[in-house]
């Protein structure tokens, strides 16, 4: 059984890593398919291109079994759009997907795309760090009161990691180290690609 877990990753940090193996581990799945958009919808365009986030991303996972990769957002360009994203894994296994989410995004679903579609043909893991799991349930008895517990939504509380993709962008920004908030790897291919920032990015602490 996969967990597909959808996002910018821009870049990817150590925070989306334990959050994946966590609910991994939680929720009983085998394998985390992390799925970089292209270009996220909501959101401003990215600073780095999909094939940097890409090769981020292979970077982070290569050495871990229980994460995979998929492409099939980066190769079908546009914005990307969940439900898009969706209905193609549906029309290839002929079965909702569960997919990984973090609670304030799920509590904009109906701003999504084609949103009754959407949760119709999906599960969704919704997760926070702050026990959101009375808004979440609110939430969803007032704008999908079809919806069920367990069978259509989970909500999951998380360990508390304070990393961000903005924090980590930042901190290149103002020349500072991004050790152990990215994987070694990620870190280099940052480094030698010259990403997010003009200035020298520190190696030390």
């Amino acid at each position: 059984m996969k967990l597909f877990f959808g996002g910018s990753f821009d870049p990817v940090h150590l925070g989306h890593l334990v959050v994946a193996r966590d609910v991994m581990e939680v929720m009983g799945f085998e394998k985390v398919v992390f799925v970089p958009a292209f270009q996220a919808p909501l959101k401003e365009p990215h600073l780095a291109s999909p094939q940097d986030r890409l090769e981020m991303l292979k970077l982070a996972l290569e050495d871990f079994e229980c994460f995979e990769l998929s492409d099939m957002e980066v190769v079908r360009g546009g914005v990307s759009y969940t439900v898009d994203t969706v209905k193609e894994i549906y029309n290839q296994t002929g079965e909702r997907p569960f997919f990984l989410v973090g609670a304030d995004g799920f509590l904009n679903l109906h701003l999504w795309k084609e949103p009754l579609t959407l949760v119709s043909m999906v599960r969704f893991v919704v997760v926070d760090r702050e026990d959101k799991s009375y808004l979440i349930k609110s939430y969803i008895r007032e704008r999908f009161p079809h919806l069920r517990e367990e069978e259509d939504f989970s909500p999951l509380s998380v360990r508390r990691i304070d990393v961000s993709s903005t924090e980590v962008r930042e901190r290149i920004r103002k020349g500072k180290s991004i050790k152990w908030l990215v994987p070694d790897k990620v870190e280099e291919f940052i480094k030698v690609k010259k990403l997010y920032a003009q200035t020298e990015i520190k190696t030390t602490i």
